[in-house]
């Protein structure tokens, strides 16, 4: 089973994608901005973080750009998920998925992403 990380501040997000992915047999596990994420993945490592890019307290791009940097976590696949637009140089080869999103966009994508690994 795929262990997967939602980080997005808003509640209601977190919980629809807890309910969809958990129903589609991942594990998953939600942090609310990215330095409670960052303090998870240290943790509890996941095959995959699905980002949201505006967070207080740590924002998106910032939490990227530590995982990029930190040689054990840089591996992790993350999709990065956001209403605005992204350059290609913010998302450090990460995969991005525009908000709002069609479920089968999401499932798609993070089939893909976790299959990259495997």
């Amino acid at each position: 089973m795929s262990k997967l990380l939602i980080v997005d501040d808003e509640v209601a997000i977190l919980e629809a994608l807890t309910d969809i992915l958990s129903v589609e047999g991942y594990e998953v596990d939600t942090a609310a901005n990215g330095a409670e994420a960052l303090e998870h993945v240290g943790k509890a490592r996941p095959d995959l973080i699905l980002l949201d890019l505006m967070m207080p307290v740590m924002d998106g791009q910032e939490m990227l750009r530590r995982l990029k940097e930190d040689p054990n976590l840089r591996a992790i696949p993350v999709v990065v998920m956001s209403a605005g637009r992204v350059s290609k140089s913010e998302l450090h080869g990460s995969r991005f998925l525009a908000k709002p999103f069609e479920l089968d966009d999401l499932l798609d994508t993070v089939a893909a992403e976790l299959s990259k690994g495997h």
